[in-house]
């Protein structure tokens, strides 16, 4: 696989950021569809958090490519659906492959990926790797389920990542499977912070990412929002999928 310089210039400047940045914050809209990128390695497929959209796994999505893995990333509903639902239509967007299947995932996308994992062990053939997840559920939407137009905004899927929800319904990745995690420690928008206790990144925080059985664990100044394009979170991910 051909080396991909992670600088800043890699990606074509201050201008080139400002776009990416815009990029990843455009809203999920139902005719979004997968974004899939042929290439001679192995399967990558990208599963973006709650109220994101399939671009805000984008830049990510060409590191991996310029490197020579095939990759696929999938939009689905994340705040209109239940976990189960949600669970059942990423698996239907899964197409067959020989190729082993790896999965790099950001916040919620990681909660899907658990259930994934548990029902269907056959589609996650590959490592995993999760950026920001709530793995013990999350302080913000516990707060916000007080309020209707939280529970409104929320969704049930967002609903679901509740600290009880996750923790009670939530299954653990099968044993064996290999999975590493990326939590980031810098706040961009500190709204949330005073739900937050220790080290977070303004949405999780970093003791919340932990899980059992986890190959390898680490922490970079990364902001919850963008991490997917911090250029130490590019490089690990790279580093960790190739290992």
């Amino acid at each position: 696989m051909k080396k991909v310089d992670f600088a800043g210039k890699s990606i074509g400047g201050p201008i080139l950021r400002v776009i990416n940045v815009l990029q990843m914050m455009i809203p999920p809209l139902p005719w979004h569809q997968s974004r899939h990128r042929p290439g001679p390695g192995d399967r990558v497929v990208l599963l973006h958090g709650l109220w994101r959209s399939v671009w805000a796994m984008e830049v990510l999505a060409r590191h991996l490519n310029a490197v020579g893995l095939e990759t696929l990333s999938i939009p689905y509903p994340s705040f209109r659906k239940p976990l189960p639902e949600l669970v059942e239509e990423v698996a239907g967007a899964l197409p067959p492959s020989q190729k082993t299947t790896h999965f790099v995932t950001h916040s919620m996308g990681g909660i899907v990926l658990r259930c994934l994992a548990a029902k269907r062990p056959d589609l996650v053939t590959g490592g995993v790797v999760m950026l920001a997840p709530p793995n013990h559920g999350s302080e913000i939407i516990d707060w916000l389920a007080d309020s209707p137009l939280g529970k409104y905004s929320l969704g049930p899927g967002g609903m679901s990542l509740s600290t009880d929800k996750v923790c009670e319904d939530v299954p653990n990745f099968p044993v064996g499977q290999r999975v590493d995690v990326i939590m980031g420690r810098r706040c961009l928008v500190p709204f949330f912070r005073f739900l937050l206790e220790g080290e977070n990144d303004g949405i999780v925080t970093v003791e919340g990412g932990r899980l059992p059985g986890v190959r390898k664990f680490a922490v970079v100044d990364a902001d919850h929002t963008f991490m997917m394009a911090n250029r130490e979170v590019l490089e690990r991910v790279v580093s960790w999928l190739q290992s």
